[in-house]
């Protein structure tokens, strides 16, 4: 075991000396650090009732809803809650452009319930915001019973077979009665912003190892490898195990970074949050912090699987910029095809399948499952699982390739 972590030391050492990685690490590391931040910079504009520009900084405005929402945190959402958000909205008075964000008595009163106007206006699918001044008691009193109503329309028209409709009778069977609101701003943040920084991790891997393997054809060292006492399984071995390692610390540290920084600037509160306070998503029956556990293993799943596609190409092919072009094409591409609505739901499990379902979150949280010999598996459990079977296979492939070499 002794050779084998020298050889990885040494391999670790060869990736860290290229200029290319220096300057990709560099700029992943301190783009992905600071995107956190980039988010409240500048400043945001409104017209008041007197005509005039208010300016507030982005800073500021996000802190008003993070004490609002912080203000609100534990309360369930009943009739009283929701007559009185209904009741602060009632005071506000719109503009004769129908804008009432700048009226003070928006500002004032109304703001502080904003997501609870969110998630009522959502449950009784209130077209306007005169509707939702108007809500009554007796309405107020239904909205539990809408909620669920709703929720197993949501839940039971994606069912696509009789082993799926089970598995969502069991989630519907698993939500409250009731629906209690959490302020989850800090985790709402971490998980918007990693799939950008994912992305970045993503095509960093794709150059930092394009040429685990390829950078020893262009100088002539696998021939000299391959017929070491060591070529045939340890080096090869050392080389993936440095590149998984290095994938793996690289997205831990940026999602880390991201995750604390989230936290100071909007709080660590909402981990205990129902998903159902999450709109557009399929509301599993777990909470807002196991959903971003579950969506970070589903990263690293997705820039493990994406390190060994990059060894692959890597270990058979000439020229490590042959597989930073591919390796981008895989990244970028599927960011632009649309699928068509309508389309059949296989389509969108197979795309979701892709690095850059995985790398999002509500890829993760996606809305269909999948099913495979009559087992219905939540997508947040079968993205990681088919990322590790994608990774041994490319891993064997990628090591045959690179002996394929000798001469």
């Amino acid at each position: 075991m002794s050779i084998f972590f020298e050889l990885v030391r040494f391999e670790l050492k060869k990736i860290l000396r290229r200029k290319r990685t220096v300057i990709v690490l560099a700029f992943t590391v301190i783009v992905g650090a600071v995107s956190v931040f980039g988010t409240v910079i500048g400043t945001y504009y409104y017209t008041d009732e007197n005509g005039s520009e208010v300016a507030v900084s982005r800073y500021e405005d996000d802190m008003i809803d993070r004490r609002n929402g912080e203000a609100l945190s534990g309360r369930v959402i009943d009739a009283d809650l929701i007559m009185e958000a209904v009741e602060a909205y009632k005071s506000v008075v719109p503009l004769e452009n129908g804008n009432y964000i700048g009226t003070s008595q928006y500002q004032d009163n109304a703001r502080t319930y904003s997501e609870i106007y969110g998630i009522v206006r959502r449950t009784f699918q209130l077209s306007s915001f005169e509707e939702f001044q108007n809500l009554t008691r007796e309405q107020a009193e239904q909205f539990d019973a809408v909620r669920l109503q709703n929720m197993e329309q949501t839940v039971m028209n994606g069912a696509t077979s009789e082993n799926v409709r089970k598995y969502r009778q069991r989630c519907l069977n698993n939500f409250s009665a009731t629906l209690t609101y959490e302020y989850w701003g800090g985790y709402y943040r971490f998980v918007t912003l990693m799939y950008t920084t994912a992305l970045m991790v993503g095509a960093a891997i794709a150059v930092m190892l394009s040429g685990i393997f390829s950078d020893e054809y262009t100088s002539g060292a696998d021939s000299l490898i391959l017929s070491s006492k060591h070529g045939k399984n340890l080096v090869i071995g050392a080389k993936l195990f440095t590149a998984f390692s290095v994938s793996a610390v690289l997205i831990a540290l940026l999602s880390g970074i991201s995750l604390i920084e989230s936290f100071i600037v909007w709080g660590a509160s909402g981990a205990n949050g129902s998903l159902e306070l999450v709109s557009g998503i399929f509301p599993y029956p777990i909470t807002i912090g196991q959903a971003a556990l579950l969506y970070f293993i589903c990263m690293l799943a997705g820039c493990i699987m994406v390190t060994a596609i990059t060894a692959l190409f890597s270990a058979n092919l000439q020229l490590p910029f042959n597989t930073i072009v591919i390796m981008t094409a895989l990244l970028i591409i599927p960011l632009f095809i649309s699928i068509p609505e309508g389309a059949p739901v296989w389509i969108s499990c197979l795309a979701n399948l892709l690095p850059a379902g995985m790398f999002a979150f509500w890829g993760a949280m996606f809305e269909f499952q999948y099913e495979i010999f009559g087992l219905v598996i939540p997508p947040y459990i079968f993205l990681p699982v088919f990322a590790v079977i994608v990774t041994c296979i490319c891993s064997y492939f990628a090591g045959r390739g690179f002996k394929s070499h000798q001469i």
